[in-house]
């Protein structure tokens, strides 16, 4: 597997985070900056991400009355200068993996949709503070794995926008449990950036960066996290197939505004996640709820072919993140991985009783543990999964991989 690494990565240090505030509008200057001169021949001249917690970079710090949260240490102990960013990790999550296959080396997600506002108010001097306007590398053919992180002084975003919000679901009572934006939400946010973009730089050059640019999305996690904690009555099959129906209208609005370019993360393998162990008694895995993820991601793939095969231009890549993910928790030692049961940060049974926060117990060696806190990968181990699915064969990724799709 070319993909795979007997060698740990190095921690991704502490570097100063850039602060990130001004509204929409931002995008607009962002793609015409940088991506309208080459529209015609780049691979990706943006990348757009949607969906759950694997993904969310700081949209939840800006819904006051969402419960789900990461704005506090020890939360980001390996971002840049230590900064908790609303990363769900204790550095780089997926998103920003995501952004490297997409662009090379040396960035991290696009900014947070949210963070685009700041009182209403668009200010270009607050713009040209937060984004650097020096032509960046366009594009980097992917490598067989990342390199080690440059040491560069600041985040550096990619092109694009992240819509992702923790604690989002398919389906809208799951969301709001966590008060987070429902998938729907999201895509009206994609709705009004598109119109933004329409408005300013003309349909055609937004259809064009539209059809181009990939999308991301991450979402389902919940709605099986759910339906395992709380013991749902609701048939599998039906809970299954209303899942689907919503995934299909997702893309479906997601093609009608000119998307081609899909990459799909399935359901992981998270029935054994500290957060599911510590409801079992006897701090088994959860069966309920890796079949019912493994059942998801088994309609989800055929509903993607199924699309492709009556929606022209449509290309998409399903990264299988529930294989590689049970391959972590089955064989750890092949990637230096020794403990597979426990958060590295929280309290209590598996280190699982609270999320991470300040007054948490924190391990020290982070990179040979698989969960960071009670349900999301350690820096370390989603990197090892993106590596899969963007640079390995079939069994991780298909019809194509991820490094594939955005060069496309």
């Amino acid at each position: 597997m070319e993909w795979y690494r007997t060698n740990k990565v190095s921690h991704f240090g502490n570097y100063f985070t850039m602060a990130r505030s001004p509204m929409v509008t931002l995008i607009i200057g962002v793609i015409i900056a940088f991506s309208l001169p080459s529209l015609s021949n780049a691979g990706s001249p943006a990348v757009f991400i949607l969906g759950d917690s694997l993904l969310d970079v700081g949209t939840n710090n800006f819904i006051f009355q969402t419960i789900a949260k990461a704005k506090y240490p020890y939360y980001g102990i390996d971002f840049f200068n230590s900064t908790p960013s609303g990363r769900f990790s204790n550095g780089l999550n997926m998103a920003d993996f995501i952004a490297r296959v997409v662009f090379g080396e040396s960035v991290t997600s696009p900014p947070a949709y949210l963070s685009l506002f700041f009182g209403g108010k668009y200010s270009e001097k607050r713009l040209a503070r937060a984004i650097d306007f020096d032509r960046r590398t366009r594009w980097k053919r992917p490598t067989n794995g990342f390199n080690h992180v440059s040491l560069v002084g600041r985040e550096n975003p990619a092109m694009g926008v992240n819509f992702a919000s923790s604690g989002t679901a398919l389906l809208d009572i799951n969301s709001a449990v966590d008060q987070a934006l429902p998938i729907s939400q999201q895509i009206a946010h994609v709705l009004f950036v598109h119109g933004n973009l329409s408005a300013t730089i003309g349909s055609w050059k937004t259809q064009v960066l539209f059809a181009k640019s990939p999308f991301f999305i991450a979402v389902g996690n919940n709605d099986v996290h759910f339906y395992a904690l709380f013991r749902a009555k609701i048939d599998p099959d039906e809970y299954v197939d209303t899942l689907i129906q919503t995934y299909n209208d997702t893309l479906t609005s997601l093609y009608n505004l000119g998307v081609r370019k899909f990459g799909i993360v399935s359901v992981p393998y998270i029935g054994c996640s500290p957060l599911m162990r510590v409801t079992i008694l006897g701090g088994n895995c959860s069966k309920t709820a890796n079949d019912l993820a493994q059942q998801l991601n088994d309609k989800l793939e055929r509903l993607l072919w199924d699309l492709r095969t009556r929606s022209k231009g449509m290309i998409y890549s399903f990264g299988n993140t529930y294989d590689i993910h049970h391959e972590l928790y089955t064989y750890p030692e092949r990637y230096n991985i020794t403990n597979v049961r426990d958060a590295c940060c929280g309290l209590g049974r598996f280190n699982a009783m609270t999320n991470c926060h300040p007054l948490a117990t924190l391990c020290k060696n982070r990179d040979e543990y698989l969960y960071w806190d009670v349900s999301h990968p350690s820096q370390y181990a989603m990197q090892i999964i993106v590596e899969a699915v963007a640079f390995g064969g079939l069994r991780h990724a298909r019809p194509i991989n991820w490094s594939r799709l955005v060069r496309l």
